[in-house]
């Protein structure tokens, strides 16, 4: 897979990266999005050890506390990484971290997902903001695509992340599971069985390295992962816009029909 793919800007407003991003629903890195953010001088593996060390995540079916999990990922390697992902729902779990990803980037000025008629009861199943802690080699569990339709909106505030993304259309290559469709079920993707995943050598991703204060756009259907190439802290959010209520609408009512079942 080649790097360096995905377009870079900086400068966008609303409606630029509304017309040229949201409508076209392509990819971008914005690179000045976070500029102002308190996080990028505070946040540090060390800095979460010293001031939050029982702040705690479940991996895997186990729970780790930040100050253990830090160790984890500083010392973690090709041959033997750290767990991943360690992630906290910031709105709900760690709310002092607000006011250093603030404000919040103008080009989500309009995210309908901060209205009040939008609640976590709504979709449940889904978090708008969290933090991630990795590790090198860290790679994330599962290729998939956001539910509900939502963009999904990454900052690195700390090391460099490789994300691998899959133009829609591609569906037949990776897989879905058949309860969870979002979720491609090639498992160990990184390192496939292609006699058991045969159509898999078919897909076509498209790979690029986010470095610390750019941020990425991932449009709503694409499929996508990533892998941390050494230490890392990233701030991961949804956008809504009325260029995929449709979906979001469409996905809500199939859950709620789904859990009523």
């Amino acid at each position: 897979m080649e790097t360096g793919s995905i377009e870079r800007r900086s400068g966008l407003n609303w409606d630029q990266f509304v017309e040229q991003y949201v409508v076209t629903n392509k990819p971008v890195i914005i690179t000045d999005a976070a500029n102002s953010w308190k996080a990028h001088q505070l946040f540090t593996p060390e800095y979460f050890k010293n001031n939050f060390p029982d702040k705690t995540a479940g991996i895997g079916g186990k729970r780790y506390a930040l100050k253990d999990y830090v160790d984890l990922m500083l010392t973690a390697t090709e041959e033997n990484p750290a767990p991943y992902p360690f992630k906290i729902d910031i709105e709900k779990n760690f709310r002092e971290l607000l006011p250093m990803i603030s404000p919040g980037f103008s080009v989500l000025a309009k995210n309908r997902l901060k209205s009040k008629l939008i609640t976590k009861r709504v979709i449940p199943q889904a978090s708008t903001l969290e933090i991630f802690f990795g590790g090198k080699s860290g790679w994330f569990p599962y290729i998939h695509y956001d539910l509900y339709g939502l963009y999904a909106i990454v900052t690195q505030v700390y090391g460099r992340k490789q994300f691998i993304v899959y133009e829609p259309g591609q569906e037949a290559f990776l897989y879905p599971e058949i309860e969870h469709p979002w979720k491609s079920g090639v498992k160990e993707y990184y390192k496939p069985d292609y006699e058991k995943y045969p159509l898999f050598k078919n897909a076509k991703p498209i790979t690029d390295i986010v470095h610390p204060g750019e941020t990425i756009f991932v449009p709503k259907g694409w499929w996508h992962t990533a892998r941390s190439l050494e230490p890392t802290i990233s701030i991961a959010q949804d956008l809504l816009t009325k260029y995929n209520w449709d979906v979001f609408e469409r996905d809500v009512l199939f859950y709620k029909k789904k859990k009523a079942l």
